[in-house]
């Protein structure tokens, strides 16, 4: 059996900072902490707590671990524990997880070194049995579950039978004649959630009703994930009724139907499990609430958590299912409303919008809800969504016809100067100067992208930067830090600068180092020039290098464009893919399938990273900004066809477009707003933790531009690129040195210059 002295031996540090990360009689460093806690695991060692406490009995503290502040029915459990201990002289101490496996690893570990006398959990990790064998079992810590059950775990578990109250409520629609009902539940390792969806589909299977797949739908609990799903399932499903298995989820799914049109529950019935209340005349007017008294889970959790300090040897674990107050009463729902009155139908004669948009996240968000803006105003949005190298070809075809199809196109911010000197887009400073548009609304850097020689030639439609993202919990691991520090002699951070990159890159390279936690250390997205270009440029700025100078010569070949160069080759030993056949998507998946230790992406494909994240599919992540701190401003812009009849409904469009709540519900649905508000919402920050480095490297950032001499022509960025997506790509394929490459592009970019008199 281990000792005391083992785990020192290991973790590298005296017996009396194990006694006190043990004990939590003194403060040590995180750092310590987790290498002791990491020994202690490793060791499988056990205290003697009953020779411990007859010498330093626990502590009168009750530690709570909840998943969110903001969860109303936790709030109201927080309160029926807190009523319950107020008159046992024992405190009450709380800590949130966010939902995070990590966060909520360390609050238990926390509250376990103070020496509490029991534990209340909500947890967002039930499938970690391991670590609740070790943390608390292994410590002999009184302990209640609730409502989310340890898998293959002997313990105190409370919750209410959701599968008989979901089963009651499909049963009753069914009666009332839905059979076109949503179930938007929780992740299904969550044992509530899970008993949720059994409970539908034994309703719809008993009435012989198909279950389809698009209708039942997970979501990570928050409101605004709910509403980004319910947003695709309402667009594309149509249901009559949705259930929900909590508050959250119910007003994400109820903000989704407003957005679209869709009345409750004169339209479409939402119902949801929810914390007893004899007043719900102002909780989300028109949504069903059943009957879980939270404040009653609380208080009998307390009881049972006191009978098992209080009786430690004797005391034997019990299993509490208790019963929604629903279940005690009939269930009627008026008959359910057709489809043709359920959601709003647009007119063939109603007038029409027609916009081109690239291939982006922000275009789908703006096409799932684009009915708002038809609601609203009575102009229908035809939107069409093609490839981003596809657009600047599009956008010249459809000015080459006698009719065009589109008022409005999306371009790229280095497009801007070319568009304007072909007259394809229209002037609208007196649009946007004036009071009828608020341009504090915008960020003043994505606004400048629309100014050409001080006139504006549009409204920014997607606003933000490149952002490196890391696998934290790699980065922090003590066991990882140690064999960094050993073969590089310096220690393991997010790197700085392009070098530090490699360096980290190859360490998490199974191919150089056989025990790396990741296969490959990053991704390198070179599929097409559009997404090849930024990956060059911004090592090309963070060595001093450019394109051309003040001068307007162009300046490809350089020491400075060759040491980039270098560096770009040395980081091709450690990319997960092909990087001409890799695209970002590839790399984000690559990414969130833990196949990458890092990755240098836009702020737009956050969304899909923190989601991973949050998930606890294999850690908590990292955000720092990229090495060389030189990235490239991300901006594309709404531009009006100068040849369009319809600038007032384009201008009522673009000011739509800027509202508060549109760029809400745009970041929401994975889109990048350019609109300051979500990057000052609490709520927002709190989901999307990157939204204060986007706005921090706005002030930093670079642009994609090319030339500009009011006696020449304007020489389209995409030539350019070319040239150096060759230069790059002949470098990588055709084993030739970066001298040489850039040497051919040199005299490639002299012959273009020329050719536009410069």
């Amino acid at each position: 059996m281990s000792t005391i002295k083992d785990v020192a031996n290991l973790a590298q540090v005296s017996v009396a900072t194990v006694s006190c990360c043990l004990s939590g009689a003194k403060n040590v460093k995180p750092s310590t902490k987790q290498k002791v806690m990491d020994a202690i695991e490793e060791l499988k060692y056990v205290p003697n707590y009953s020779a411990r406490n007859l010498k330093n009995m626990c502590s009168r503290e009750i530690g709570i671990v909840l998943t969110d502040i903001d969860d109303s029915f936790h709030a109201d459990i927080f309160k029926g524990i807190s009523a319950f201990f107020q008159s046992k002289n024992y405190n009450i101490n709380v800590a949130f997880s966010n939902n995070s496996p990590l966060i909520e690893c360390e609050k238990i570990d926390e509250f376990k070194s103070k020496n509490i006398s029991g534990l209340v959990i909500i947890s967002c990790q039930p499938n970690e049995t391991a670590f609740f064998e070790s943390r608390l079992k292994n410590y002999n810590i009184p302990v209640i579950f609730l409502q989310r059950k340890p898998a293959d775990f002997n313990c105190n578990f409370i919750s209410f039978n959701n599968q008989e109250t979901v089963y009651y409520i499909t049963k009753s629609l069914i009666h009332s004649a839905y059979h076109k009902i949503a179930l938007l539940s929780g992740q299904t390792y969550f044992s509530c959630e899970e008993e949720s969806i059994s409970g539908y589909k034994k309703a719809l299977e008993e009435f012989s009703l198909p279950i389809d797949p698009h209708l039942q739908q997970v979501t990570n609990m928050s409101k605004e994930d709910a509403f980004k799903v319910s947003i695709n399932i309402l667009k594309s499903q149509r249901p009559q009724a949705i259930i929900t298995t909590s508050v959250s989820i119910a007003k994400g799914a109820l903000q989704a139907a407003n957005v679209l049109g869709i009345t409750v529950p004169d339209s479409m019935q939402i119902i949801t499990l929810s914390e007893e209340d004899w007043n719900q005349s102002g909780n989300l007017q028109g949504v069903v609430h059943t009957s879980c008294s939270a404040f009653t889970m609380g208080t009998i959790a307390a009881k049972l958590l006191l009978d098992n300090i209080l009786s430690p040897l004797s005391f034997e674990h019990q299993t509490i299912i208790m019963k929604d107050g629903i279940l005690h009463s009939p269930l009627t729902f008026q008959p359910p409303a057709s489809e043709s009155s359920a959601f709003s139908n647009t007119k063939d004669s109603m007038p029409t919008l027609n916009i081109l948009m690239a291939e982006l996240a922000t275009s789908h968000s703006l096409q799932a809800i684009s009915q708002h803006f038809t609601n609203l105003y009575g102009i229908r949005l035809n939107i069409d969504i093609i490839p981003q190298n596809e657009m600047l070809d599009r956008i010249l075809q459809d000015m080459n016809v006698s009719t065009y199809r589109y008022d409005i196109y999306m371009y790229d911010i280095p497009w801007l100067n070319y568009l304007v000197q072909s007259t394809l887009i229209c002037d609208i400073t007196e649009f946007i100067e004036s009071d009828e548009f608020d341009k504090s609304r915008i960020f003043p850097e994505n606004l400048a992208h629309c100014y050409y020689r001080d006139r504006c030639y549009g409204v920014p439609l997607v606003g933000g930067s490149q952002i490196l993202f890391y696998r934290k919990n790699l980065f922090e691991n003590s066991v990882i830090q140690k064999e960094f520090k050993e073969q590089y002699n310096i220690p393991l951070i997010p790197p700085k600068n392009w070098a530090q990159f490699n360096i980290v890159a190859r360490f998490f390279t199974q191919k150089y180092s056989p025990n790396s936690p990741t296969e490959f250390g990053t991704s390198f997205t070179g599929i097409i020039n559009e997404e090849l270009a930024p990956e060059i440029l911004i090592r090309l700025w963070a060595y001093g290098g450019s394109l051309f100078d003040s001068s307007n010569i162009a300046r490809v070949y350089s020491p400075q464009n060759i040491k980039a160069f270098r560096s770009l080759l040395e980081t091709m030993n450690y990319v997960s893919r092909d990087p001409f056949q890799t695209s970002i998507k590839d790399a984000v998946n690559d990414f969130c399938n833990g196949k990458t230790a890092m990755i240098l992406t836009y702020s737009e494909c956050a969304n899909s990273i923190i989601k991973a994240m949050t998930s606890g599919t294999f850690g908590q992540v990292g955000y720092q900004a990229i090495p060389g701190k030189t990235p490239m401003s991300i901006g594309w812009n709404f531009g009006l066809n100068r040849l369009s009849s319809k600038k007032q409904m384009a201008y009522q469009f673009f000011n739509w477009l800027c509202q508060r709540n549109i760029s809400y519900y745009m970041t929401i649905l994975d889109g990048q707003s350019p609109v300051i508000a979500p990057y000052h919402n609490n709520e927002m920050l709190k989901l999307y933790p990157w939204l204060t480095l986007t706005e921090e490297s706005l002030q930093y950032c670079r642009t994609r531009t090319g030339p500009n001499n009011k006696n020449a022509l304007v020489i389209p960025q995409s030539y350019i690129e070319k040239i150096l997506c060759e230069a790059f790509r002949s470098m990588v394929t055709k084993d030739i040195s970066a001298e040489d490459a850039l040497h051919s592009a040199q005299r490639e970019m002299n012959l273009l210059f020329a050719s536009y008199g410069y």
